[in-house]
């Protein structure tokens, strides 16, 4: 296996981890983004389920997705057991690739649109400014994750075909 080909799930894992893990601060404190994003969800759709069950739900699939990607394969690293190590991060990368696909279909065909706030007022009721950052990060997630489900698909089959 190349270069790339070894190093990658380790270089695209952390950046998806990253973005995910810094994200749950927001999450699961109640900040007005994530409630402004699955309000907007839910007022779109209908489906009360969007807030405030929303941020909890996708909150606990990218910490998910991110022990499988590092924590996990980490641990399995440091105990040689290489397979186990693979498979992890295949499964997280399905977990990263599915979470970010519903992340960018929402962002492209829903009132959300790609612009999300990301300064608020002091007392967190008026947006002062909104940028594509989520959805960039979310884009950047989704190819990572993409490339390393390609990567450890050998990995990821064989388990399936046991």
């Amino acid at each position: 296996m190349g270069f790339l080909a070894r190093i990658f799930p380790w270089i695209g894992g952390l950046f998806i981890s990253g973005v995910f893990l810094d994200s749950l601060r927001f999450k699961f404190t109640g900040h007005p983004t994530p409630r402004h994003i699955f309000t907007t969800l839910r007022d779109w759709s209908g489906i009360d389920l969007f807030y405030p069950a929303g941020p909890w739900i996708i909150g606990s699939a990218e910490l998910t997705a991110s022990l499988l990607l590092i924590g996990l394969p980490v641990i399995f690293l440091l105990t040689k057991n290489i397979q186990a190590m693979k498979i992890s991060q295949w499964f997280g990368a399905g977990v990263a690739f599915v979470t970010m696909s519903g992340a960018i279909f929402f962002h492209l065909f829903t009132p959300l649109s790609i612009y999300t706030p990301i300064e608020w007022s002091a007392d967190g009721t008026q947006i002062l400014k909104q940028a594509p950052s989520l959805f960039i990060a979310a884009c950047i997630s989704w190819v990572c994750a993409l490339i390393i489900g390609l990567i450890r698909m050998p990995a990821g089959l064989g388990l399936l075909r046991r």
